[in-house]
């Protein structure tokens, strides 16, 4: 079976110059999880999920004048939350993940399966030809198509 059978083709994208409170909202509005960042030709240049934006949000290394980088962290208590202010008006492309996983509409649903498993994340659908976003594949829709092939068989 390929994967495009488990594909949610009624997604969300983001363009890199999308506002990340604006793309916060609307991906809470369409439960979304992770959005592809597309460029003007509907190209995927990365990923964008709320992980990302907590994990801008995380202390830092304190890092000394001259490059050196101490293994203490700054305390984050008051801070973590006053650092959302400087996060929420950055662009989609300042944050967005650059490695992500895709696969082809053809992939077999089982290495799409594999991806998932393995790196804890829904897959991005890609045409092999232009590399635009055609869909999202999380866990959820795997294991639906995964439960129709199992009463077909």
């Amino acid at each position: 079976m390929p994967s495009h059978a488990a594909m949610n083709d009624k997604f969300l994208t983001a363009s890199p110059g999308d506002n990340v409170g604006d793309t916060l909202k609307a991906m809470k509005k369409a439960g979304a999880d992770i959005v592809p960042v597309v460029d003007d030709k509907g190209a995927v240049m990365g990923v964008f999920t709320v992980d990302i934006v907590l994990e801008n949000l995380l202390p830092v290394s304190v890092a000394m004048a001259d490059g050196i980088q101490l293994d203490i962290q700054i305390g984050a208590a008051p801070g973590i939350a006053k650092r959302l202010n400087k996060v929420l008006p950055l662009s989609v492309g300042d944050l967005m993940n650059r490695k992500f996983n895709t696969v082809y509409p053809e992939t077999p649903l089982w290495e799409t399966v594999n991806q998932i498993v393995m790196n804890n994340k829904p897959v991005i659908v890609v045409d092999p030809k232009s590399g635009k976003a055609l869909g999202v594949i999380d866990s959820q829709a795997a294991l639906e198509e995964l439960n129709k092939m199992k009463d077909s068989a």
